[in-house]
């Protein structure tokens, strides 16, 4: 017994290398690999009372040629002698079979390779993995009601079978088990199958229907894929899943059953199936999964039910008939590409508890007229309605936060837009090309606030009457490089210059009183920011600090006196550096306030004037030797220059 490890009845491994294996008894079980690659072996008895033997148990027994098997033995794995001569004797023979069948117990193990009608045995309990695979004259069998499992494979590219009848003893039917059947036209379940695995029908091309049994609870993954020719599928109630790819790319599905019992539609169980007409999906369902329709453009009729928790990414993106939508209930997330490219959308109605919409998730949808938005909703995602070139209104909800860049893009006909002052983030060119929304010279106003310019225009003033920026108003707009605010104005909310990467100048008005305190994030060319109402530690960081600074010293007659006073206090300490940052920026004015109040530090001149000839700023230039010759006496100053 030394030579079998053993475990309350199972047979874990084989260690010996004896020519003859009796394995002993009491054994119920052969473990998984449990004598792989044993090639010593030749002859395998295996004992009375072996019920079941495991996946790969006796792969690459090179030598293993006979194999007595007991009146027990019910179930053989898949691949269990794969790669022993046993195997390959009795899958590749076509000539010196005694019978049809190879029959290890009550297993039907293997059919012989040129068989035309099978008729199974009755009291067989299980038809073996590939048992049947390839067998390609095969036009009939007929399996009896003792069969509870038909295996992997087992009838896999039998292209002539037309019909089976699935009796109601078989529990289970494995992976691939018709796969390829391209005549199989007729399948009949009588009631009992539980579990099917994947791919059970896929490319048998000749199937139109089939109906399932009340006892069946997953349709399984790619059931049908690649089965063009399938029209109708029957489902009972008791269905709660529809596997991955369990209808991808059936052409002809007219219609499926969608079960009172369904809780999930799993990832491209639909996909592409452009003759689908309608989902009526039940009251129930949990989740529809990515892609789960997508392609099914000539879907007409869609009901998505209150008890959806969970959409996937593209879930009926390209359905091109549907006219009306209405999504709510549980659902929080209306997710990335959820409906783009559906073409005839004409209405949506975003309702219950949705708080976020993903990436384009109404985007492309050219008819879309009207939609309307939960009170819950705080994010609207980059591109949401990009390109919906029919929307002519929208009402935001007051207590949206997060705005998404691009989110309302391309949409040239909205012209009316009811939407908050305060929201706190909008993204980069959220409005760009709403050409109806913006005035002639392509601002976005509502209510007092600009919200944008969608125009190409390099040199900008903000209307009269404005009274705040909004957030991420001018967000990456490369193209600016002046901007101009009105008096009036008095707020700007956050990033709302981030990523002008071409602004070099901007002038706000003497009534701005708040500002983000970064609002020049990747703002890298800007010189100057003349700010009257805003100190100049109002600003957080230091490159912003200087160009306030600067912006102060170039236009300090239109400062009030308050902040004036804070200004002048901050430039007294900071006069050489800003005197540095100017010349570097070309800023020549900046250098004659100092050089008027006779306030340029004698110890930095000469490296000022050398930072301005090496960068050639030669009015800068011709500033600072006019200063310098009005402060010397004329012997000092050929004594110390040699023109």
């Amino acid at each position: 017994m030394t030579e079998f490890e053993t475990e309350n009845g199972r047979l874990i491994r084989y260690k010996g290398s004896n020519f003859r294996v009796e394995i002993p008894a009491g054994i119920t079980e052969i473990a998984d690999g449990a004598f792989r690659d044993c090639r010593d072996m030749h002859e395998l008895v295996l004992p009375d009372g072996v019920l079941r033997i495991g996946q790969e148990a006796f792969q690459w027994c090179s030598n293993l040629t006979k194999v007595d098997a007991p009146q027990s033995l019910v179930f053989i794995a898949a691949d269990a002698f794969a790669g022993t001569p046993f195997y390959r004797y009795y899958n590749e023979n076509e000539t010196e079979w005694k019978d049809d069948f190879l029959i290890l117990g009550k297993v039907l193990f293997k059919a012989r390779r040129n068989i035309r009608t099978a008729i199974i045995p009755e009291g067989i309990c299980s038809i073996s993995a590939d048992a049947f695979n390839q067998r390609v004259l095969l036009s009939e069998v007929k399996i009896p009601d003792t069969v509870e499992d038909i295996g992997w494979r087992a009838f896999t590219e039998c292209s002539l079978l037309t019909a089976v009848t699935i009796p109601g003893s078989v529990k289970h039917i494995g992976w691939h088990c018709f796969k390829g059947c391209s005549k199989l036209s007729e399948v009949h379940f009588e009631e009992g199958v539980e579990i099917i695995e994947n791919s059970v029908f896929s490319a048998c091309r000749s199937l139109r229907s089939v109906t399932f049994p009340k006892s069946l609870k997953k349709l399984p993954g790619w059931a049908f894929f690649g089965s063009n020719n399938i029209e109708h599928v029957a489902l009972s109630g008791s269905v709660e899943e529809i596997g991955e790819h369990a209808f991808s790319g059936c052409e002809n599905l007219v219609s499926s059953d969608f079960p009172a019992g369904l809780k999930k539609i799993d990832t491209d169980a639909f996909y592409s199936c452009i003759s689908l007409s309608s989902a009526i999906l039940p009251e129930g369902l949990v989740e529809i999964s990515k892609n789960a329709f997508s392609g099914a453009r000539n879907m007409t009729d869609l009901f998505i039910p209150s008890s959806v928790e969970r959409i996937g990414d593209s879930a009926f993106s390209s359905c091109k008939s549907i006219k009306t939508v209405s999504v709510g209930g549980k659902l929080k997330l209306l997710p990335d590409d959820c409906f783009f490219g559906c073409d005839t959308l004409e209405d949506a109605e975003l309702s219950g508890a949705i708080e976020e919409t993903g990436t384009r998730a109404l985007g492309g949808c050219r008819s879309l007229r009207r939609v309307s938005f939960p009170e819950t909703l705080h994010t609207i995602g980059a591109r949401t309605f990009q390109g919906d070139i029919s929307l002519e209104k929208l009402v935001l909800p007051k207590g949206l936060k997060h705005i998404g860049a691009g989110a309302f893009s391309g949409c040239r006909r909205l012209k009316e837009l009811v939407i908050s002052p305060d929201i706190p983030d909008i993204g980069a060119s959220a409005f760009e090309g709403c050409f109806a929304l913006a005035d002639s010279k392509g601002f976005v106003l509502s209510g007092g606030t600009c919200f944008g310019n969608v125009s190409f225009e390099t040199q900008l003033s903000v209307p009269e009457g404005t009274a705040h920026i909004a957030s991420g108003a001018f967000r990456e707009k490369r193209n600016i490089f002046f901007l101009c605010l009105p008096e009036g104005v008095t707020s700007v909310g956050e990033n709302a210059f981030t990523g002008c990467s071409g602004l070099k100048e901007i002038r706000f008005p003497t009534t701005l009183r708040s500002i983000d305190s970064h609002p020049f994030e990747g703002c890298d060319s800007l010189y100057s920011i003349v700010a009257p109402g805003i100190p100049i530690e109002a600003f957080a960081s230091l490159r912003d600090r200087f160009s306030a600074a600067i912006g102060y010293c170039a236009s300090s007659g239109c400062f009030l006196h308050p902040i004036s006073e804070e200004n002048e206090a901050w430039v007294k300490k900071h006069t050489s550096e800003i005197l540095s940052e100017a010349v570097r920026r070309n800023v020549p004015d900046t250098v004659k306030y100092f050089a008027d109040r006779g306030s340029i530090p004698a110890d930095t001149f000469e490296d000022i004037l050398e930072l301005a000839q090496k960068l050639s700023a030669m009015e800068t230039v011709a500033l600072l030797l006019d200063y310098r010759s009005k402060g010397l006496r004329e012997e000092d100053i050929f004594g110390k220059y040699d023109f």
